[in-house]
């Protein structure tokens, strides 16, 4: 982010940070969602700050953005019943939502530091040729997920729904190759990484209520694959 935003800063490109992933997470100091003009948040109940249901929240220091949003979110107005903006929708965050995420946000930096200590048990005893795991170095870092790679995926995935192990793919389709924007420019292009990633990676439990026996009962099953 920081030689990003020099170079935006620098031509006079805005930056709008995706942070759905990021709650917590610090770069040379500064909070995610701190870099840009503003930052998006997902609250989605399975995030690292989750909600009850859907929810999310734009975070900025500019004043005119957070009028434009404040407005945007409500259905464009100015003022009851009076529509200022084109392009607003009923999108505001219920406050129930934001009750719960209130008392879940004191929690935040406590549950990131429980998946580092996943993500950290993980790196340090997985043990399989067929298996690529992560290296992450940053102390900030929230492992939102715990993303190995496998070329042989399918089998892997067997083995654990075996043992009776949850796991899932984020995410299996590449965008570009995503069938409801087939008929869009750039749908054709040949992202050869990203489309060799999309078929090896596989994301391992990671989340803060995970026991220590259950981490290790992962470990067995992904090293005696």
């Amino acid at each position: 982010m920081t030689q990003l935003m020099a170079i935006c800063t620098s031509r006079s490109i805005p930056v709008i940070e995706d942070c759905a992933q990021a709650h917590g997470a610090v770069m040379a100091g500064r909070k995610a969602g701190t870099f840009g003009d503003l930052g998006c948040f997902s609250f989605y109940p399975t995030k690292n700050l989750g909600a009850l249901g859907d929810g999310g929240a734009i975070v900025t220091s500019n004043s005119d953005i957070s009028e434009r949003v404040r407005s945007l979110r409500q259905y464009g107005w100015k003022n009851k019943y009076q529509i200022m903006m084109r392009g607003g929708r009923n999108s505001r965050l219920d406050e129930m939502q934001a009750a719960f995420l209130r008392v879940k946000l004191r929690y935040l930096d406590e549950w990131n530091i429980r998946r580092r200590e996943i993500a950290t048990r993980y790196k340090l005893l997985l043990d399989n040729s067929k298996v690529t795991v992560p290296v992450h170095e940053c102390e900030s870092y929230v492992a939102h997920l715990f993303v190995v790679r496998c070329v042989d995926r399918e089998a892997l995935r067997e083995r654990l729904r075996a043992a009776g192990i949850g796991n899932d793919i984020h995410y299996p389709i590449p965008d570009h190759h995503q069938p409801g924007w087939r008929d869009l420019p750039g749908s054709d292009l040949s992202l050869p990484i990203t489309e060799q990633l999309s078929k090896e990676i596989l994301s391992l439990p990671c989340y803060p209520e995970l026991r220590d026996d259950e981490i290790d009962a992962v470990i067995r099953a992904v090293n005696g694959w």
